[in-house]
């Protein structure tokens, strides 16, 4: 069929108009400018639109549609036929149309259906010569059809919509919300599908993310600004737009969100170069922050068949309990730890920092009990040591802490945390800093032996406000959970639960202290504890005619035979200063006290405070050397 201008066009159908023929016409025209061309050349004939005879999301009623045609009283145009038969493939009325006279002369402006029309033409040369004609221009039907259940803006919110907006001249990329069957479009029955549309170019497959999550992202795209572990940055990587390195690798390895989430933790397993790791590792540390505790358990089982020992310390964080406590297993029985267990695990290194205490040896003895506390091990040097200090006596060079705390600020709060050793101060100096707190502090001395019941009256003399005794240090301490099943403490895991309960003292302190109702705290203790007199104690050769107090720490002095060599005289008991131990006390603790070891009889005494104030250090009055050295070289632990 010859492709006619609209002028042309035009010529044909006023023939028609003048002949005594009252079969409708047809013509083919599909493009838009076209369209609007030809209706000028008939604005004063009457419009009939299809979409008035469906009732929302139905198709047209073509008995209402016909019957009405057959009522007009003037010339008509009639639009949206080709769109309707274009949508349904419902040939069946181009041929009830084509037969049927009206009264009136009925020109069907027709879009979509060319094809269709010209096949009738050419098997009706009567029809083809009068009824119609064609006019040149290209089709542009861009239509998608959007499921009920995707639940986003449309052109039309129904078939009937979709007819009137096309009947206007409308084609270009529109869409649809309807259960119709519509034929020659592209159909949207997921939110995926939704974006494919969208984004032409989009390559990733539909099992990535969930049809909830494909929903979200249709209708916000926007991935910055998430959790590492959040679908949404897993979703940055569609556009290949991530905040780091590490998860850019995580993504490229994932099959989808769940692998993304599994891989974020187990990554750093595969990476085999040195330099890449170095970069990963904190990354990853951050990244895996909030979601480890779902695959620790996991992640710690792959880890003994990947890495043995304290090699495994290179791929563990300190985010979880269970790491770090996998990372003190890592070095029990080392005589060495390497540098990455400090590095990463931050809190052992404030505590293995040394506390310079104004003397050089009890800063060395110090620094070598926490590290033998730590690792478990063996060490006849420092044993020795604590035998020389067993007759010595350094703690004596300390004050009291009744002296200590009779000339402190009344006005302080006190806080009785049960237990708490001077082991810890480096660490709580670290913790204060952190928290914006300044700290002074002085060494005391606990009354012998080191027991409560021997060490209270400072609490119940306090002049001033104080609050509850804290016993959760020296419940700990005695804890039977901690033993395994040799009934030994075999590592020393429970370290992890100690910083805890430190922090959380800490914690309690810096509220307390920003409510502004009182200006200064004071932390101290009734005692100390030994782990290193549980890992090396022994019954000692003295008979007592009893068994032993606090693990055979200390004894009535009517109980023993003739005086130890390495016990003091205080209180009525004689109480050993080294890791012997009286017959028949039971070293059924991970740690203990009642003896005179530097660890068990001092004490810290700090006054904490709003920052402002810089972090002082008060030994006892008498002149004390503060020279500390940084390095053991009878016990090196740093490689």
């Amino acid at each position: 069929m010859e492709n006619l201008s609209v002028e042309a066009a035009v010529k044909k159908i006023q023939i028609y108009l003048r002949q005594d023929n009252f079969r409708p016409y047809f013509v083919i025209v599909d493009g838009a400018a076209e369209c609007e061309k030809l209706k000028k050349f008939f604005k004063n004939y009457e419009r009939i639109y299809l979409s008035k005879f469906c009732r929302g999301d139905t198709f047209p009623d073509p008995d209402e549609f016909i019957d009405t045609l057959k009522t007009v009283e003037k010339n008509a145009l009639c639009f949206g036929l080709g769109e309707y038969v274009f949508f349904t493939a419902n040939e069946n009325i181009l041929r009830t149309l084509q037969d049927r006279n009206f009264n009136r002369k009925i020109i069907f402006i027709c879009r979509g259906i060319a094809n269709l029309l010209e096949s009738l033409a050419d098997a009706d040369f009567k029809f083809r010569t009068n009824n119609i004609c064609k006019i040149a221009g290209v089709r542009k039907f861009s239509v998608v059809k959007f499921g009920a259940n995707i639940d986003v803006p449309t052109d039309a919110k129904n078939f009937s919509e979709l007819l009137k907006l096309m009947e206007s001249g409308k084609c270009d990329s529109l869409s649809v919300k309807t259960n119709l069957p519509l034929a020659k479009v592209k159909e949207i029955n997921t939110f995926y599908d939704a974006i494919k549309n969208r984004e032409p170019r989009f390559t990733f497959r539909a099992d990535v993310l969930d049809e909830e999550q494909w929903r979200e992202y249709f209708l916000d795209d926007k991935c910055d600004g998430f959790p590492p572990e959040h679908w949404r940055t897993f979703a940055a990587g569609f556009k290949n737009k991530f905040a780091n390195s590490y998860l850019q690798y995580v993504f490229s390895i994932s099959a989808n969100y769940e692998a993304y989430r599994q891989n974020l933790f187990f990554a750093l397993l595969e990476v085999t170069d040195e330099k890449i790791f170095g970069e990963f590792y904190p990354l990853r540390k951050t990244a895996v922050k909030n979601i480890s505790a779902q695959y620790v358990a996991e992640y710690l089982e792959r880890l003994k068949n990947f890495a043995a020992g304290s090699n495994a310390i290179k791929f563990l964080t300190d985010n979880t309990a269970e790491e770090r406590r996998a990372m003190i297993q890592a070095v029990q029985g080392k005589e060495k730890i390497p540098a990455i267990f400090k590095q990463n695990f931050s809190a052992m290194e404030d505590y293995l920092t040394d506390y310079d205490f104004g003397d050089e040896e009890i800063t060395r003895y110090f620094r070598r009990y926490k590290k033998i506390k730590v690792c478990n091990v063996d060490d006849a040097d420092f044993k020795n040591l604590v035998q020389k200090f067993a007759v010595e006596r350094p703690a004596n060079k300390f004050e009291t802490r009744r002296a200590i705390l009779d000339r402190a600020d009344d006005t302080a709060k006190l806080y009785w945390l049960d237990a708490l050793g001077v082991e810890f101060l480096s660490y709580i100096q670290a913790r204060a800093s952190q928290n914006g707190l300044s700290v002074r502090i002085e060494i005391a001395r606990a009354e012998l032996p080191t027991l409560t019941s021997q060490n209270k009256n400072f609490y119940d003399d306090w002049r001033g406000d104080k609050f509850d005794k804290n016993s959760k240090l020296d419940e700990l301490k005695h804890s039977p959970e901690q033993f395994d099943a040799s009934g030994k403490c075999s590592a020393p895991t429970y370290i992890d639960d100690e910083f805890k309960i430190i922090d959380e003292v800490i914690s309690e302190i810096k509220i307390a202290l920003a409510q502004q109702a009182i200006a200064k705290i004071i932390l101290t203790s009734d005692h100390g504890a030994s782990r290193l007199a549980v890992m090396y104690g022994r019954e000692n050769k003295h008979k007592i005619n009893s068994v032993g107090e606090h693990a055979g720490r200390c004894c009535p002095i009517s109980e023993c035979d003739e005086k130890p060599n390495f016990a003091t005289e205080e209180n009525g008991r004689w109480v050993l200063a080294n890791y012997d131990r009286f017959s028949g006390g039971r070293l059924d603790s991970v740690e203990v006290h009642g003896g005179a070891t530097l660890e068990e009889i001092l004490v810290p005494v700090i006054e904490f405070s709003l920052q402002g104030a810089k972090i002082t250090v008060e030994p006892s009055p008498e002149k004390i050397s503060a020279s500390s050295k940084k390095s053991d070289d009878a016990f090196e632990f740093f490689e």
